[in-house]
C-alpha cells in the first residue's frame, strides 16, 4: 500500500514534467530553459484559481460617438466613463514581460518597458501608425488607467516598446510582477 501512496505523491511532479516536455517540444517552438524554471517554480504550480491581476489592454479612443455595436463606455481612474472601440488592439497575451523603468524627472514614477511576442509586435506596428498623433487607452483590469500616444517600432527586429508613463509605483510593480504569470496563463 505504501507505493500507491508514493505514486500518489509523485503523480504531479511526474505530470508537470510530461507536460513541460511535451509543450515544449510540440508544434516546433523551442522551449528556454527559463520557460521550464517557470513551470516548475512552486509558486507557479497551484495557480489555476488564483484570479489573474494585472490584466492589460489598449484600446482605441472614439471621440465622436456614433452609437454602433462596435463602441463600448469603460470607466475610468477618476470615475467618469470613456468611449473605446470594442476591438482590444493588444492585450497580455501578447506581452511576454513588463518592465518597470523610473522616470528620471518624476522620480517615484515610472514608464513601462513591454516585451511583445511576434505576434504582440504586429500588433503594435498595426495600432502605433495609425495613432502616431492620437491617444489611446491603456486599461488595466478593466478599467482605464490613462491614455498615451503609442512610440513607433521602425523595424521587425525590435520585440520591446516603451509606454510613457507616468505610472505611479504600485501599478508599475504590480503589472511587472503579475506579467510573465499572465502571460504563461493566457498562453
Amino acid at each position: 500500500m505504501s507505493v500507491f501512496k508514493h505514486i500518489r505523491r509523485a503523480l504531479p511532479l511526474v505530470m508537470l514534467l510530461f507536460s513541460a516536455v511535451f509543450c515544449c517540444g510540440a508544434g516546433g517552438q523551442s522551449c528556454t530553459a527559463e520557460d521550464v524554471d517557470h513551470m516548475l517554480d512552486p509558486e507557479n504550480l497551484d495557480t489555476s484559481d488564483r484570479p489573474l491581476e494585472g490584466l492589460i489592454e489598449i484600446q482605441e479612443i472614439i471621440l465622436l460617438r456614433r452609437g454602433t455595436d462596435k463602441e463600448i463606455m469603460a470607466p475610468t481612474m477618476f470615475g467618469d466613463d470613456i468611449c473605446l472601440n470594442k476591438t482590444i488592439l493588444l492585450d497580455s497575451a501578447d506581452v511576454k514581460e513588463i518592465k518597470a523603468i523610473p522616470i528620471q524627472k518624476q522620480p517615484p514614477y515610472c514608464s513601462l518597458e513591454l516585451k511583445l511576442t511576434d505576434r504582440g509586435r504586429r500588433h503594435w506596428i498595426g495600432l502605433s501608425l495609425p495613432n502616431r498623433a492620437t491617444h489611446v487607452a491603456f486599461i488595466v483590469d478593466g478599467i482605464v488607467y490613462r491614455t498615451f500616444v503609442p512610440r513607433i517600432l521602425y523595424d521587425d527586429v525590435t520585440d520591446s516598446v516603451i509606454v510613457d508613463g507616468p505610472f505611479d509605483p504600485a501599478t508599475a510593480k504590480r503589472l511587472e510582477s503579475n506579467s510573465k504569470r499572465n502571460f504563461f496563463r493566457l498562453n
